[in-house]
């Protein structure tokens, strides 16, 4: 019978339930959300405004027979619009029983194993921290893990 020592207090330890996640910048910033809410990452695609919605309601696109509605997730984090960029991408993820589009800048890479560890979050939560569930390291650089139902839970209403 094989035992893992155990990890001293504060130190994580990777196992086969480490969730993975998407890394993405938005402003020269890195965040990530979990692999398993994202269905996949789209080029841009044209979206119809919605009149009278803010500025962190991108608009509607159609994918696949479907219409969802795409957020600019730089607006919503105070990073700036991300939709302004020719070449974002749109972060297709699921919400409950919903699907929603979260522009960002470009995507990095998944982070898996090590990388997908989590340092605790900052401790004194301000508005543009409050989705944060931790901080992780991809390739020598930090990334704020988001909660996307927390974000999302605000925004589709």
């Amino acid at each position: 019978m094989e035992s893992n020592p155990a990890a001293s207090s504060g130190e994580a330890v990777a196992t086969d339930t480490t969730p993975e996640w998407v890394v993405f910048s938005c402003d020269d910033q890195h965040f990530g959300i979990p692999l398993l809410l994202t269905r996949e990452v789209v080029l841009p695609q044209a979206l119809t405004r919605l009149p009278g919605c803010g500025a962190e309601v991108g608009g509607l696109m159609g994918l696949r027979g479907r219409v969802i509605t795409v957020f600019d997730l730089g607006v919503v984090l105070g990073r700036g619009r991300v939709l302004q960029r020719p070449d974002h991408r749109i972060l297709v993820v699921d919400h409950n029983e919903r699907v929603a589009g979260l522009a960002v800048d470009s995507v990095a890479e998944i982070a898996r194993n090590e990388a997908a560890l989590l340092s605790a979050p900052p401790e004194s939560p301000t508005e543009s921290t409050r989705d944060v569930v931790g901080v992780g390291m991809l390739n020598g650089k930090p990334f704020l893990a988001l909660d996307p139902n927390s974000i999302l839970s605000r925004l589709l209403v």
